[in-house]
């Protein structure tokens, strides 16, 4: 009669356990007018209890409450996903089953619609990367075919022009294969600082650091394991990012530290800082807030794509008009 009037109140699928894990009663065995039951009438509580019973943590008797989440396929095929509540009580335990199979669909939905618009916002950025050197192409083809006799002068302004669109589409190119294929590379035990001084030597070598001063506190313990070139990427976006905040100048501070079981490096900045209505999107592929001359937008999110692989995080750390700070955590290595 107690379990009758917990099935009638609950209004859920529920199991009686005793204190060995034995089943005492089940509410489709009463009735007691369910208000959520499963469309697999077929299949009783009773017999779904040994799949419920191996999805459960330790064994009976359960001292603690927990929760699980099990999918079961019917005999027709069709998936249904169950969350389990196991409570303990007087008489051994009390298991609830809720049909989330609805909420799920739902989720899945949710999940393609993301999906979907993250493809669609990523078509639009390629069309718009793409369409301006495009655009500069056909004006410099319309050019040089109007020109009867060209100028040695003209014609070689033409072809510099359309190398440097041609040059501009195949990094797009790259960036994108980049951006879908990271991780493949082989890895192996370095020290972090090797890779930063490896990637700030090739900024100085291209002139891009000229007037930023550059502090760094290294740290001969920071180890990882990994590609040195992908990580060097990492480094190279955010110093070039950082220089350009700095519009060439500034103070470009880079700390390597060892907290715990993590390696980590914090890249600071003095320029203008992200805007706060910005600091939420700039790792998602082909946002920049800067010019069409200053990149594809896809410096961050290969970067964070890196970092990943790695299984390590990159994230902005701190944002105000004094500058911004991104900090790399990755697994430290051996020291």
């Amino acid at each position: 009669m107690l379990f009758e009037c917990i099935y009638e109140a609950v209004g859920e699928q529920m199991l009686m356990l005793s204190p060995n894990g034995s089943l005492l009663s089940a509410s489709d065995e009463q009735d007691a007018g369910a208000a959520d039951r499963h469309f697999d009438a077929d299949l009783p509580l009773r017999h779904r209890l040994p799949q419920y019973l191996s999805a459960l943590r330790g064994d009976a008797p359960w001292l603690s409450p927990q929760q699980a989440d099990i999918t079961r396929t019917l005999t027709q095929g069709v998936y249904v996903h169950e969350r389990l509540r196991l409570r303990p009580t007087t008489w051994g335990a009390c298991l609830s089953v809720t049909d989330r199979s609805a909420e799920r669909r739902l989720e899945t939905a949710d999940l393609q619609t993301a999906r979907l618009a993250a493809l669609g916002f990523m078509v639009a950025g390629v069309c718009h990367e793409v369409t301006n050197p495009l655009t500069s192409l056909h004006s410099i083809v319309q050019i040089l075919r109007s020109e009867e006799a060209l100028a040695p002068e003209l014609l070689h302004k033409g072809l510099d022009n359309i190398a440097i669109n041609v040059n501009r589409i195949l990094e797009i190119s790259r960036r994108l294969v980049k951006f879908s294929r990271v991780g493949d590379e082989p890895r192996e035990h370095l020290t972090i600082d090797g890779v930063i001084d490896e990637a700030l030597l090739e900024l100085r070598q291209q002139g891009a650091l000229c007037e930023v001063e550059v502090q760094r506190l290294a740290c001969p313990r920071g180890t990882v394991h990994g590609n040195p070139g992908q990580l060097r990427q990492i480094f190279l976006n955010l110093f070039v990012n950082a220089a350009q905040a700095m519009v060439g100048q500034g103070r470009l501070a880079i700390e390597t530290r060892r907290t715990g079981c993590l390696t980590e490096v914090l890249v600071s900045d003095s320029g203008p800082g992200v805007p706060h209505g910005l600091a939420s999107r700039i790792f998602e592929p082909f946002f920049t807030s800067r010019s069409e001359t200053h990149g594809t937008g896809l410096g961050l999110s290969v970067s964070a794509e890196i970092a990943q692989e790695h299984r390590g995080t990159l994230e902005l750390r701190h944002s105000s008009a004094a500058g911004a700070t991104f900090c790399l955590s990755l697994p430290a290595g051996p020291p």
